[in-house]
């Protein structure tokens, strides 16, 4: 089946993990050899020499060249039987069966086990004899940039071709593992999302303008799209979840600069009673321009500002939303410039009702905000009450993540009421997970067999297992997960995995997270019962994969203090609250008999240390001796000579296996060696040119940060035996390095760098973006007064951000961040549109006072509109772990900061503009000369 799947163009790596292979098998018989005196060394020669073959030239025959080549090659297990090793005192050969038991079959001698087994949601579920089968994998990865869907799909169905021609009856041909399958989920998911979402942003506008206008806004949406998917593919980046969530994103960014048109040119419209219907398009596009130009240009300058700062790991995440984001907000504005108005001019009439008048609700909302905005620019105590709420909502809200670390009782244990957890990203709801298992060295296969058997019976009892494949001996099947937390390297009888495989999400009613969680709870007292091992729930990571969420990586010289400092930070971990599946890179001590040379014997004796040491290697691992050529045999078979290890046991094994000296004297093996008991060498791990000791563990449900700055806490209190206090660093806004000169140092890595790497980076963007943002804002209103109140809307998400994510119970994560970065540009275009009709009414004539009741009245509609979008057009992402923070962000953050924004911006300006027209003696009635 392999070799029929590579032939597939597309296809990358492919292999097969799992079952045992053919080979030919030389048992030898110590006591025969004795008996017949053949030895090791003679054995190993005549098979040597046997099976050789080799070309000989070429020879004229028949007015013809023909080749000639010697074929010596041994081909059957008779060959090998049949072969003569010596000859016995009486003349009769001895051959190779006389001394030695010729197998052609797989090794007996277990190394590695791979089973499969159904779980209770498969409908054939015990069915079958055995609980746990047998089992082979065939792995093929896809060659990069490969369309994953269509390799998939391809692929399986030349399995469903073999599995007819070459399968036999009673084998079961299971897809465990379709990253094709899970992409294509994916995707079409998230686009039955965006059509959710502009079907959300159509009826928002169809309800405040009109279904005309809301078919012009919805046709904007597919052309901005196309634009947008056609340009980010310039850019090297391909339809994946992360670029389909910055459309999503997006959506309710790119219809704002449409809205706004639409909404001004509805307005014109409705107003327009005699005069040029074309020219009034061209006005009320115009009328906005300026307000709609800064603000797509601050929300680009603010997602650009993701590409230069973000680095490593959540610098790829993130990209696509850095360049899939700026080009949408560009696309839209020039279907905002181009589409609207023809559309607007075309379908939409200039008489709307008998009285040629805007819909009834927009002056019944202009006359309630004059009413209620009147009084607070009127009197001044009441603007400054309203200014003391709004700064004591923020500060409210800003406690809200910060409660944990200042609180009375300490940063370690449960959420606080009313506090918000602060992680990285949130863990997803998957349809699979790893069970890892890692016994101590000494442990045999049978052993960690034993073990995940137990496991494997509780997975039996879980209503929403599909199946389970189970890997011991070697890590199995690897994924990026696996990769970096190092699972490519394992191997030995002490390692295991399970890979569990549920019932589809969408029609489960349980998450992965709590099956996992409870499975954790199933698994500890099995594991309880086998000391020394770790045996860890290892769920797919919804970003980048670590080695494990909190780590801790002790550096040093002195190995015997590094492992005492060890066990001293273990026991820490294990009284950590939430804190699970500890492991530590320090393994136990190994017994180990090490076969001593008698060198002045063996100088004696002629044999040299290599020869005996080669000897020994032989009798205990066995040698390959070549292959058999075997005809129509796919893979190579090997010959393997060994000693049975059922003789291992015999203390005078070592007699009865001789070496035959340069004199051609026998020499036993006893004579020259010598065993002496003793522990293994551990192995010592370098990071960074350090010796370096890993502890690692997972947290529950809590957030790692509270876990490392606990530990932090009263790792640094730990008084070492040389006197000294342990160092701990790394939890700054760079990474330290580590620097062992002055004694041991522990430093913190894991999701908690990560993490402190990612807000570090994205909050520079944030400050980057905010700059830009206000510079651009300076040189267009030649002003320093006016951008600072413009950019007041900032803040005032902050009211919303946190109370939403503690209402949805939902931590702040790095894309909730990503979300408060977007707000830095979306939440200035309702104060730009207010700012620049009070500059047009001022301009016009207007008193300050007149200019901003009625700039605020007139551009009410289209603020709450854009808001609107904004959040219906993100309420999908709310189902996403991933991106459910984001959502939260933008979501409720602009619904705290439009609802503020009206009232605060207005406010501000009124009072700004004012002073500064008292300052210069000007009146109000001579606003710009003010300006």
């Amino acid at each position: 089946m392999l070799d029929a799947l590579k032939s597939q163009d597309t296809g990358s790596v492919s292999y097969v993990k799992g079952g045992r292979d053919r080979e030919i098998r030389i048992e030898l018989d110590p006591e025969r050899m004795q008996a017949f005196k053949v030895t090791l060394d003679q054995v190993r020669k005549l098979i040597s020499a046997a099976n050789i073959s080799s070309p000989l030239g070429t020879q004229v025959q028949s007015d013809k060249n023909l080749k000639l080549s010697f074929n010596g090659f041994l081909t059957t297990e008779d060959d090998l039987k049949r072969l003569i090793v010596g000859g016995s005192s009486t003349g009769r050969p001895i051959y190779l069966g006389d001394i030695a038991h010729v197998v052609d079959a797989p090794p007996t001698e277990r190394d590695k086990l791979a089973r499969f087994a159904y779980g209770p949601a498969d409908s054939r579920f015990g069915k079958s004899t055995l609980k746990e089968m047998p089992a082979v994998t065939i792995a093929v990865a896809k060659k990069r940039g490969t369309n994953a869907v269509f390799f998939a799909n391809a692929l399986l169905k030349r399995v469903s071709r073999l599995q007819k021609q070459i399968v036999p009856e009673g084998i079961d041909v299971v897809v465990t593992r379709n990253d094709g399958k899970k992409a294509d989920d994916a995707v079409n998911l998230l686009i039955e999302h965006l059509g959710i979402a502009v079907l959300s942003v159509f009826i928002v506008a169809a309800l405040f303008l009109g279904l005309k206008e809301a078919v012009i806004i919805g046709t904007t949406v597919p052309l901005i799209l196309s634009l947008t998917l056609g340009s980010v593919f310039l850019f090297g980046l391909t339809i994946n979840r992360v670029t389909l969530f910055a459309l999503i994103m997006s959506l309710g960014l790119v219809v704002d600069a449409a809205i706004v048109v639409i909404e001004n040119i509805h307005r014109n419209y409705s107003k327009l009673r005699k005069g040029d219907k074309r020219k009034c398009t061209v006005n009320a596009t115009n009328e906005i321009g300026n307000p709609t130009n800064l603000a797509t240009v601050a929300v680009m300058a603010v997602f650009v500002s993701l590409l230069p700062i973000l680095s490593g790991m959540p610098g790829q995440y993130f990209r696509p939303v850095g360049i899939t984001v700026p080009i949408a907000m560009a696309a839209s504005l020039l279907v905002a410039y181009c589409v609207v108005p023809w559309a607007a001019n075309r379908w939409l009439k200039t008489v709307r009702g008998e009285h040629q008048e805007e819909h009834e609700t927009s002056p019944r909302l202009q006359r309630i905000y004059r009413s209620v905005l009147t009084p607070f620019i009127d009197n001044a105590r009441w603007r400054n009450y309203l200014f003391a709420v709004v700064m004591g909502l923020i500060a409210l809200s800003s406690l809200q993540p910060l409660w944990q670390y200042i609180r009375p009782c300490g940063v370690s244990g449960p959420q606080s009421f009313f506090g918000v957890e602060t992680s990285l990203l949130l863990k997803d709801n998957t349809n699979t997970f790893n069970i890892t298992i890692d016994m101590p060295e000494t442990t045999p296969l049978e052993r960690t067999d034993q073990l995940t058997r137990e496991i494997g019976e509780i997975l039996q009892h879980n209503p929403e297992v599909m199946n389970y494949q189970t890997t011991l001996g070697e890590a199995g099947i690897i994924d990026f997960n696996g990769m970096l937390r190092g699972a490519t390297s394992k191997s030995g009888p002490y390692v295991g995995e399970i890979r569990v495989n549920l019932t589809d999400k969408k029609i489960r009613h349980v998450s992965s997270i709590v099956i996992a969680r409870k499975l954790r709870e199933q698994i500890t007292p099995i594991a309880a019962r086998y000391p020394g091992c770790s045996v860890r729930v290892v769920e797919d990571p919804p970003g980048p994969p670590m080695r494990a969420m909190v780590m801790a990586e002790i550096y040093g010289q002195d190995l015997q203090q590094i492992r005492g400092i060890t066990d001293l930070v273990t026991s820490e971990f294990k009284k950590t609250f939430d804190m699970i599946e500890i492991k530590s890179s320090e393994v136990e001590d190994i017994p180990e008999n090490k076969l001593a040379i008698d060198h002045e014997k063996a100088a004696i004796s002629g044999v040299t240390a290599g020869e005996v040491a080669l000897a020994l290697r032989r009798l205990v691992d066995g040698e390959t001796m070549g292959s058999m050529h075997i005809q129509n045999e796919e893979n190579v078979v090997p010959i393997r000579l060994q000693v049975p290890r059922r003789h291992h046991i015999d203390p005078n094994l070592l007699s009865r296996i001789t070496l035959t000296n340069q004199r051609g004297q026998q020499i036993a093996l006893s004579e020259l060696v010598h065993v002496v008991p003793s522990v293994a060498d551990r192995p010592i791990q370098h990071k960074d040119g350090e010796r370096v000791v890993f502890v690692g563990g997972e947290i529950s449900q809590t957030s790692q940060i509270y876990a490392v700055i606990d530990l932090n806490k009263r790792l640094g209190k730990l008084q070492l035996p040389t006197g000294t206090r342990l160092v701990t660093d790394n939890l700054g806004p760079y990474k330290s390095d580590p620097d062992t000169i002055n004694g041991p140092i522990l430093l913190w890595e894991g999701e908690m760098r990560l993490m402190l790497d990612t807000y570090r980076d994205l909050i520079f963007a944030l400050v980057l973006a905010v700059v830009c943002i206000f510079l651009i804002l300076v040189a267009y209103y030649q002003s320093f007064r006016v951008p600072a109140i413009a950019m007041a809307a900032m803040p005032l998400s902050l009211v919303g951000i946190f109370p939403g994510h503690w209402l949805m119970n939902k931590s702040f994560s790095a894309t909730s961040m990503v979300g408060v970065i977007a707000l830095a540009g979306v939440v200035v275009r309702s104060s730009l549109l207010i700012i620049d009709f009070v500059n047009d009414y001022c301009e016009h004539g207007m008193t300050l006072r007149d200019a901003i009741l009625e700039a605020g009245a007139v551009r009410l509609r289209p603020i709450t509109l854009t808001a609107l979008a904004i959040i219906f057009g993100s309420l999908i992402m709310l189902t996403d772990p991933v991106f459910s923070g984001l959502a939260i962000s933008l979501i409720f953050g602009t619904a705290a900061s439009t609802i503020l924004t009206i009232f605060v911006v207005p406010l501000l300006l009124y009072v700004g503009l004012r002073k500064k027209m008292e300052m210069s003696g000007k009146t109000a009635e001579h606003i710009e000369e003010a300006r």
